[in-house]
């Protein structure tokens, strides 16, 4: 990581939410959009966030689909490049994350809530889920 906060893995795994969100917000007609995938040289991983309903209908949840692994798919991540990529990329939510991975995938792949922001005037721009 740059530094000690991991500033360039950050602004990664930040960018990488930020366009799922743009896409999510407004589609593309174009098919294959909306999967976003970075390397992350410092943690030796690669991440794919995609958002969508879950199920894809529009009663379903608003969720993000994270998967990380290894760009080599030699052995899956460990817990702490886990731990380290959700809680950058999603902050608060990353504790809401759950796992999605077969026994012995050396894919982890994760639903995490999307968060809804609350306007300023209704509890100080607080953070929920849907």
């Amino acid at each position: 990581m740059s530094g000690p906060a991991g500033g360039d893995s950050l602004e990664l795994l930040r960018g990488l939410r930020e366009r799922a969100d743009e896409d999510f917000l407004q589609p593309s007609a174009e098919p294959g959009t909306g999967r976003h995938q970075v390397d992350v040289p410092e943690l030796g991983v690669r991440v794919s966030v995609t958002r969508a309903r879950y199920p894809n209908r529009a009663d379903g949840r608003d969720q993000y689909a994270v998967t990380i692994s290894r760009p080599t798919l030699d052995k899956p991540p460990a817990e702490a490049e886990v731990l380290s990529v959700l809680s950058m990329a999603f902050e608060d939510l990353a504790g809401a994350a759950v796992e999605r991975s077969a026994r012995g995938s050396l894919v982890r792949m994760f639903r995490v809530p999307a968060a809804v922001r609350v306007s300023a005037d209704e509890r100080n721009e607080t953070t929920r889920t849907e």
